[in-house]
């Protein structure tokens, strides 16, 4: 019934060579064992996959679980994971999955098609964060005891890439439905860790699933390390310190007003990755001045974007030209929105503007953006706008954020998969669970642009829908681009394997400690 025109061959070979590092370890240069602390900027929210949209607990949740399709060892591409293959009709309506053999969950149980469908069934729900990425699909299926079939509504060019989701690994149903509070603490997943411990706040530790399926280059499970801290260290300088000190294996965001003096450390190498991340203020429409597009375009206008990347990000990345990150389909082709004080005056006083100052939401503790938020300040107040800084703690920073109880925050997005589809549609859609990423943006022309581009299979034609889009959602003043950023981390010499892939997480499975 199914043609081989998209099998994926279990034969694949997963190096542990990882993207940018290019570190091809052989059997005798790997060493086992030792405790890798990494101090993040991020806190972990939770462990639960099916819900979250925090890069703090996205990032661990993919040390954890594991969904049938996972990003490659730079990002860009895509690899088997729980199913070792899988074919697709030619009318790209059937997709039949083949799960990989005797892989077990952390507690032992094996891994069968109805968890599998189990966990689909939930990341597809319209209801749930990332159910949108699904609509398209009909049913999911038991073929036998080791093939999962998807039938489609219509035909999704995306579907691979979905598959890739954190929000759709495959968790154990049976302990899942027991109690899924519990389980967001300590999930039961397929992944090479487990949670050992979790204080909010404070920290994660993480150990070494004794199921986990890989193997390392030695011909042993995966992974090489016996334990994993997973510190939440909000404040940049502290984060530093730590790894000048050696508190700290691996500082994760580094300030870049430190990164040289990072690099010029004794034993320690600076690492700047390409990513699939944007720097940007996210705008509420929904709430006064925002739901004016006059008076958005004019705190766009008013962005000394080229003073924020000489006091900010000190050259490191590009000014955007759009409102989501450059993933595949990013088009170079939509003009940037320029600095224009006079410009910017002149639409806060046709928006009629009455003088309620405006909040600025920003991070505790991050002070690039505390500077990048001052350097908005200073050109919205030249525009004749009343601004007011305000910070707070992350994790209710995005809460609030997350709730609409916001006007303007300093913050960034990256995108989970090497695909357009998720991001366009999640900040894009004004019908989506998430109101455009909390933006409560509307657009019926960019909401059916999408529709169109997510059942084109020609890639061409997907990248003009895209560009549109592009081009319209930009230009709504959507939110106020500021740096397509790289990723910059700092980690000591002794940690090999070290990369973070474009998606922005790190394989952690495969590194390893060289003392």
């Amino acid at each position: 019934m199914l043609d081989k025109r998209r099998l994926i061959f279990a034969a694949l070979v997963l190096s542990t060579a990882l993207g940018g590092a290019s570190i091809a370890a052989s059997a005798e240069d790997v060493k086992r064992g030792g405790t890798l602390t990494v101090a993040r900027p991020e806190e972990a929210l939770t462990f639960e996959p099916f819900t979250p949209s925090d890069n703090g607990s996205i990032y661990n949740i993919m040390q954890i679980c594991e969904p049938l399709i996972v990003a490659d060892a730079t990002g860009k591409g895509l690899e088997p994971s729980l199913a070792e293959s899988w074919t697709a009709s030619a009318d790209g309506l059937t997709y039949d999955f083949k799960l990989r053999p005797g892989v077990r969950f952390s507690n032992g149980k094996p891994l069968t098609v109805e968890d599998a469908i189990f966990s689909l069934q939930k990341v597809a729900d319209p209801k749930a964060s990332f159910g949108f990425a699904f609509d398209a699909v009909k049913a999911f299926d038991k073929v036998d005891d080791s093939t999962l079939r998807i039938t489609m509504k219509r035909p999704y060019a995306t579907l691979e890439s979905a598959l890739s989701l954190f929000a759709a690994s495959i968790v154990s149903k049976a302990d899942y439905e027991k109690d899924p509070a519990a389980f967001g603490q300590k999930p039961v997943c397929t992944g090479a860790f487990q949670v050992e411990s979790y204080e909010r706040g404070t920290q994660v530790v993480l150990v070494p699933n004794p199921n986990y399926w890989r193997k390392g280059v030695d011909g042993k499970p995966l992974p090489y390390l016996d334990k994993v801290v997973l510190k939440y260290v909000p404040e940049s300088n502290s984060r530093v310190l730590g790894l000048q000190n050696g508190d700290f294996d691996v500082a994760l965001v580094v300030p870049l007003n430190q990164a040289n003096s990072v690099k010029a450390m004794d034993g320690v190498s600076l690492e700047v990755s390409p990513s699939y991340r944007l720097d940007y203020v996210f705008l509420n429409h929904g709430k006064k001045p925002f739901d004016d597009k006059r008076m958005r375009m004019a705190v766009n206008y008013a962005a000394n974007r080229d003073a924020i990347m000489k006091a900010v990000y000190f050259g490191f990345g590009e000014q955007p030209n759009s409102y989501m990150p450059k993933v595949n389909f990013w088009s170079d082709k939509v003009a940037k929105i320029p600095y224009d004080i006079e410009k910017a005056k002149a639409l806060v006083k046709e928006a009629g503007y009455d003088g309620t100052p405006i909040q600025l939401m920003v991070d505790t503790g991050n002070a690039p953006f505390r500077t990048a938020a001052t350097i908005l300040q200073q050109g919205w107040q030249q525009a004749g706008l009343k601004v007011e800084i305000v910070e707070y703690d992350s994790g209710t920073a995005f809460s609030m954020a997350q709730k609409g109880e916001y006007q303007a925050y300093v913050s960034y997005i990256t995108s989970d998969i090497n695909d357009d589809d998720e991001l366009a549609s999640i900040q894009a859609d004004g019908t989506g669970p998430t109101a455009a990423f909390f933006s409560n943006y509307k657009n019926e022309e960019v909401t059916k642009l999408l529709a169109q581009a997510r059942e084109v299979g020609d890639k061409a034609k997907r990248a003009e829908l895209y560009g549109k889009v592009q081009d319209i959602v930009y230009n709504d003043a959507y939110s106020v681009p500021l740096n397509f950023l790289p990723y910059v981390n700092g980690y000591n010499n002794k940690v090999k394997n070290w990369h973070t892939i474009t998606v922005g997480w790190w394989w952690l499975r495969d590194v390893w400690l060289d003392k």
